[in-house]
């Protein structure tokens, strides 16, 4: 984004592919073996079984046998203030810990093994152009890696004879999941291709994927600390995962990528190991941290889990530097503020989490609704509100994207608020007062117009980001989560009824009030339809929307036809499974449809604590009081 592969002074070659049409790509690398994820299961914390052979079981017994560090056998975090370990250098004696391995030099043995994989690597103009894709195209949605830094690091790395230090592993490692992560984006409406310089996007994925595993395994054999590249490459593994449909394996990565982030300190700020640290560094670690944590908020609440992180993000472990977009203009919008109002969301809600098994209360619903309102929505910057400014849309390119994908999130997030009404027994509702009972109806009228503005927005962002086939999970996974939301509403024949919606709203900004005197049993059914439709046609190269797809389509056909005489009446409130002889003609068919260079980097005072951060960050202390 700041510095372009042609300024770095990389070949042009390979952008200048030829283009043929767009083709459905083989999906061989998505065809997986039923126990595929038992057998990506991770060792020691770190990396896959499936690459480790005789290297885990060298890094077993050496980790048994030759290692006498103290944090590595007794488990300590070193720069513990509080620890046993931190007792022992507080009476005087200290050991050699704290060194950083990703300057360790590697031993003959494990060089061997390295270089004949690195011989493996596909010719670097097939990585220049995915380098350059990954910066322009993919980077801004998490922005785990500050592009400068990497593409210098990328450069500086094609220039080594022979990779030297743990250090130039991990970034190894860290370029070919990146590559591989991105090449899940392939074949794009801007890049209409199938294959990179002759060979293909799946078979560069599996030979990237493979090398980059057995790399890893040495990396952790020969330090097996970890480092913030670590974290960053386990997490691109983790998002490609994601976008293969494998969830599960996702949550396993991420579980890595935490773990190794505790052990190197990344959730604490002031150790003695950061006091060393470059500027640019402690930055990267916050915003890696940060992105740790919104990812583990959404994935533990959708999946129903226990969170890795506890809730509640300290001030200091937020971003703070201003890494100056490319606009000319002091006053520009930091690009991770998205990310950083991601965290603030993921943290109010996690305030609100009720204990396990815990009964819906209607009443605490609506004011966990009232209080994201006044709390939350309201200290939305202008330029992400939900009724935004538009005015840096024009210059920051990526900015309508990031939006859109946090407006997604919101309404998503007012769907779990909701979402126990449609599990509430018959019997349960009708003894509930009169003016509990208006209150849950209009409490399922303002899940169907979140889940109604969910799939309007992932509509809106499909069409931003071309329309094409694409496996990204911030479509699949929302469209078919709001589209079941709304089969649930309509199983009940009755909805959505001609009763009160409750009392009048008196927030001054209520994104679901208004839309409910509209909702209709037509408009969720068109749709479920159009859900339908964008799975279906996305199932053709992601296997997570076609299992969506073929669910979505069953729940269909039994979903009831309030105009047939046959239809079963189910109560208000609750949802029966119906069989499969329900009359669903009324539904629209669903046939349409290394690190070491940073002190290379020299800094503008644009790239100190901005004003804009301090604004948001203050905003987060307000809403952690707010919910206090």
């Amino acid at each position: 984004m700041c510095l372009s592969l042609a300024e770095l002074g990389f070949g042009s070659e390979a952008l200048q592919a030829p283009t043929p049409p767009l083709q459905t790509e083989d999906r061989r690398n998505e065809e997986l073996p039923a126990d595929h994820d038992a057998q990506q299961q991770y060792a020691s914390g770190n990396e896959p079984i499936g690459a480790l052979s005789d290297w885990n079981t060298k890094r077993n017994s050496t980790l048994s046998q030759g290692t006498d560090s103290l944090a590595e056998l007794f488990g300590y975090f070193e720069d513990s203030e509080s620890n046993t370990m931190a007792l022992v250098r507080r009476f005087g004696l200290s050991e050699e810990e704290n060194q950083d391995g990703k300057y360790q030099a590697i031993p003959p043995e494990a060089s061997k093994e390295v270089q004949k994989n690195i011989e493996r690597i596909p010719d670097r103009q097939i990585f220049d152009f995915l380098v350059q894709y990954f910066v322009t195209e993919v980077h801004w949605m998490e922005q785990l890696v500050h592009p400068p830094w990497f593409l210098a690091q990328y450069q500086q790395w094609w220039s080594l004879e022979r990779l030297s230090s743990v250090g130039d592993v991990e970034f190894a490692v860290l370029l070919l999941r990146i590559c591989s992560y991105a090449s899940q984006f392939l074949p794009s409406p801007s890049y209409t291709i199938d294959r990179i310089r002759g060979m293909f996007l799946a078979d560069i994925r599996d030979v990237c994927d493979d090398i980059a595993e057995k790399l890893a395994v040495i990396c952790a054999w020969l330090d097996a600390r970890g480092s913030l590249l670590r974290v960053q490459h386990l997490s691109f593994s983790g998002l490609q995962s994601q976008c293969e449909g494998r969830i599960n394996a996702f949550w396993e990565a991420l579980s890595s990528a935490i773990r190794v982030a505790q052990r190197v300190g990344i959730h604490r700020t002031l150790t003695a190991s950061t006091l060393r640290m470059h500027e640019l560094e402690k930055e990267m670690r916050r915003r890696v941290f940060c992105n740790l944590y919104i990812w583990d908020s959404l994935l533990s609440r959708q999946l129903d889990r226990i969170p890795f992180l506890p809730a509640g993000l300290s001030p200091e472990n937020l971003p703070r530097m201003h890494l100056a977009p490319n606009v000319d203009d002091a006053d520009a919008p930091e690009g991770f503020s998205e990310r950083l109002i991601q965290a603030r969301l993921a943290d109010f809600w996690r305030s609100f989490n009720p204990r396990q098994g815990a009964e819906y209360d209607v009443t605490v619903a609506e004011e966990r609704y009232e209080k994201f309102c006044t709390d939350f929505l309201t200290t939305l910057p202008p330029i992400f509100a939900l009724e935004p400014s538009e005015e840096w849309d024009e210059r920051l390119q990526m900015l309508p994207l990031q939006r859109q994908i946090l407006h997604i999130t919101i309404f998503d997030s007012l769907c779990y608020n909701f979402r126990p009404v449609l599990l509430r027994e018959p019997s349960h509702v009708q003894s509930l007062p009169a003016y509990k009972q208006v209150l849950l109806s209009s409490q399922r009228k303002a899940l169907a117009v979140a889940a109604l503005k969910v799939l309007d927005g992932v509509s809106s962002l499909h069409t931003m980001l071309g329309g094409s086939h694409t496996r990204f999970a911030g479509i699949i996974f929302p469209t078919f989560e709001a589209a079941v939301l709304l089969v649930g509403l309509c199983m009940d024949v009755d909805f959505p009824g001609k009763g009160e919606d409750g009392p009048p709203s008196t927030l001054d900004i209520d994104p679901l009030g208004s839309g409910k005197a509209h909702v209709t049993r037509d408009r969720c059914r068109q749709a479920v339809h159009d859900a339908l439709a964008r799975l279906r046609t996305l199932g053709e190269v992601s296997n997570m929307a076609e299992v969506g797809a073929r669910t979505l389509a069953r729940l269909l056909g039994i979903a009831p036809n309030p105009h047939s005489a046959s239809a079963e009446r189910v109560p208000a409130g609750s949802i029966q499974m119906l069989t499969s002889s329900s009359d669903a003609a009324q539904w629209p068919s669903s046939e349409v449809s290394n690190l070491s260079a940073l002190s290379d980097f020299s800094f503008t005072p644009s790239e100190e604590i901005h004003t804009s951060w301090e604004m948001l960050i203050a905003g987060f202390d307000s809403s952690l009081n707010n919910q206090q």
